[in-house]
């Protein structure tokens, strides 16, 4: 008996995709991406004699991001982007210790699953030409580590479980949802598309009033369409109000 609706229930879910390819409103996009990591980060001095907050701007460093992206072309212009795709961040800090000519190194390892929502211009009549979108970008991370190199070195496991004022040696602490506002433009050719991209990031993912810390990416992505169809322009319709 399971067996059995187990079976129809496949039959019925590969009709409704082979409908949905046939209408040519929805396909998929395996993606990769690699580019540049930006961030900034203000909070209390980590060595004493530091007076105020610590502002600093992080090192460039490279990121990649994999996934697969899911397309529905609600109009000939225009579509709704979302998906999965896993990220791998870095950021570096070098935080400078007062009086000295030394340099405390923060590195912080991130791996994150984006999940994004975006609207994107492009023409479903066409076999090749230039897209464009803007969107959100939700972060859900998975792990983290942060590494301190200084006077003393250091290495935590990140809890992304947003606790505030934490007097916790082995682990350091930060908000889990890192939401950031999405733009890119590419070109298709065919099903292949090409383009840049990059995600601002809105959120503060350090839970403590006295800190701020903002991650910013950039980078070129590459996709395959599976499932896109040039969809033909509507023939003209003669007027028949003409004498």
């Amino acid at each position: 008996m399971t067996t059995s609706i187990l079976k129809k229930s496949l039959l019925v879910c590969s009709c409704i995709c082979t409908g949905l390819f046939a209408e040519a409103q929805f396909s998929f996009a395996p993606k990769i991406a690699v580019g540049l990591t930006t961030a900034t980060l203000s909070e209390p001095p980590r060595q004493a004699g530091n007076p105020g907050t610590v502002k600093t701007t992080s090192n460039v460093n490279g990121n990649v991001s994999v996934g697969l992206q899911v397309n529905y072309q609600f109009d000939d212009l225009w579509a709704l982007n979302s998906g999965v795709f896993y990220q791998y961040i870095q950021p570096t800090f070098n935080e400078a210790v007062p009086g000295t000519s030394l340099t405390t190194i923060i590195t912080d390892k991130f791996n994150y699953i984006n999940i994004p929502l975006e609207i994107t211009h492009i023409n479903d009549q066409l076999k090749k030409g230039w897209y464009y979108g803007i969107g959100v970008n939700f972060g859900l991370p998975i792990s983290g580590t942060e590494d301190v190199a200084g006077s003393t070195d250091t290495k935590t496991t990140v809890k992304f479980d947003g606790e505030k004022n934490a007097n916790d040696n082995n682990n350091t602490h930060y908000n889990f949802l890192n939401v950031g506002g999405t733009v890119k433009v590419g070109y298709f050719f065919n099903n292949m598309f090409i383009g840049i991209d990059g995600n601002y990031g809105f959120s503060n993912i350090a839970p403590n009033t006295s800190s701020k810390y903002n991650i910013n990416t950039y980078g070129i992505h590459y996709g395959y369409f599976l499932g896109r169809k040039v969809k033909k322009p509507a023939p003209a319709v003669a007027d028949t109000t003409a004498n």
